[in-house]
């Protein structure tokens, strides 16, 4: 069975496992009685809706060449290791993250993300973005919103 396949039945399963959940969610005792029902119940339909479009697209699909998929293959290991860095970043990130505070760490993450999607070559870009966002966001929660950051 191919990815698609599994992804999509996968989210089948889950989106009617989270529907059946949330119709066992207590009703509102004042105001509308389904109320803190409608968006469980969105998120499920929404998750079965996705799983049978993925599932229909997978069917309906044709196979590719050998040599397509070759060159798939071989775009999915730069991919993985996207992803994995990924992770390891954003776990670095939620350690440091409290340790020496939003802005530095934060920083650091996005120079790391971003170096990682545009290579080296754009490094001064990578880094005006990464210092520009970061402020930009510190600006909103500390001036606008109040909210204070670590």
């Amino acid at each position: 069975m191919k990815k698609d396949m599994v992804t999509g039945l996968s989210a089948i399963i889950l989106g009617l496992l989270y529907t059946y959940k949330a119709l066992s969610l207590p009703k509102a005792s004042i105001g509308n009685p389904m109320a803190p029902l409608y968006f469980p119940l969105s998120l499920g339909v929404l998750m079965i809706l996705i799983g049978v479009i993925v599932v229909i697209v997978e069917k309906s699909t044709k196979i590719i060449s050998e040599s397509k998929k070759e060159a798939i293959d071989e775009k999915d290991k730069g991919y993985i290791k996207l992803i994995i860095g990924t992770i390891i970043a954003s776990i670095i990130y939620a350690i440091l993250f409290d340790k020496i505070g939003f802005i530095i760490s934060t920083i650091l993450f996005l120079s790391f993300i971003l170096f990682m999607i545009n290579g080296k070559e754009k490094w001064v870009t990578n880094i005006i973005v990464s210092v520009l966002f970061t402020f930009s966001v510190w600006y909103i929660f500390e001036k606008l919103i109040n909210i204070s950051l670590p």
